[in-house]
């Protein structure tokens, strides 16, 4: 093991311009990696990321990749794209995801479905299907292991009336994530470790409202610790999972939700 957990390596973030993707860009970048390659849709926001980090740790590569989480091809050209930059992949951050709720299942329209399905579900197969064996070739058969962690959600293995009411698509999409972080875990260890991170209500950008709004509904889904969780909470947990110090966990799917399950 490196004198450092994060040394060397280089690790593909998506949905990166913003909310958890960003601050675990960010803190991945605090840690001392070697290189980001920062994915998502808007050119304008990546690039404001990438700017940040080059300002704040100059000794971490940034590389800007602009495509549509959803689509495969745009998911093998954004792992192309890191591995002929940085030569190589070791981990990933596969976090770009939507939010389609608040009706029951019976009101769910066909759109809400293509959407959260489009992102949710296969944008994260497509991810893994691309950055799985680019990884597994960069690390070998010895040395350090490589590592991937996908955002899920607290609502992927509960669900408690009254707070799930209104989330059944997007719930059922983190589920087929929480399966999928172990069945990937168990078919690529133990060279590539494979995880997922559960939040609970943190305050990003996929809810609409305003902060006061926002943290009374942190407060009220998550009475026990009484407010909204911070992606910045979240990224602290990615940054140790892709690091070595994480080197025998694999196939967990952990939560960061302020209890919101009890």
């Amino acid at each position: 093991m490196s004198s450092s957990p994060h040394a060397g390596k280089i690790v593909l973030v998506t949905g990166a311009s913003a909310g958890m993707g960003k601050e675990a860009a960010l803190n991945l970048a605090s840690k001392g990696v070697k290189a980001l390659a920062l994915f998502a849709r808007r050119e304008d926001r990546l690039k404001e990321v990438a700017q940040e980090i080059e300002q704040k740790f100059p000794n971490t590569k940034t590389l800007v990749v602009v495509g549509d989480a959803a689509k495969a091809d745009d998911n093998k050209r954004a792992v192309e794209e890191t591995v002929k930059a940085f030569g190589g992949i070791t981990g990933a951050f596969i976090n770009a995801g939507i939010y389609r709720g608040g009706v029951p299942v019976t009101e769910t329209d066909d759109q809400a479905i293509e959407d959260v399905l489009n992102v949710n579900v296969k944008g994260v197969m497509y991810a893994l299907r691309y950055v799985l064996p680019a990884i597994k070739t960069t690390v070998g058969e010895q040395g350090p292991t490589g590592s991937v962690v996908v955002n899920s959600s607290c609502m992927a293995d509960a669900v408690i009336a009254p707070k799930s009411v209104g989330s059944g698509l997007y719930s059922a999409s983190k589920a087929f994530v929480n399966s999928l972080v172990q069945t990937a875990a168990a078919e690529n260890a133990p060279r590539v470790r494979v995880n997922g991170v559960m939040p609970g209500v943190i305050k990003t950008e996929i809810m609409p409202v305003d902060d006061a709004t926002y943290e009374a509904f942190g407060a009220q889904m998550q009475p026990l610790f009484g407010r909204a969780g911070k992606a910045e909470e979240v990224a602290g947990l990615v940054s140790f999972l892709i690091g070595d110090e994480a080197s025998f966990i694999s196939g967990t799917n952990v939560k960061v939700d302020g209890l919101w399950g009890l």
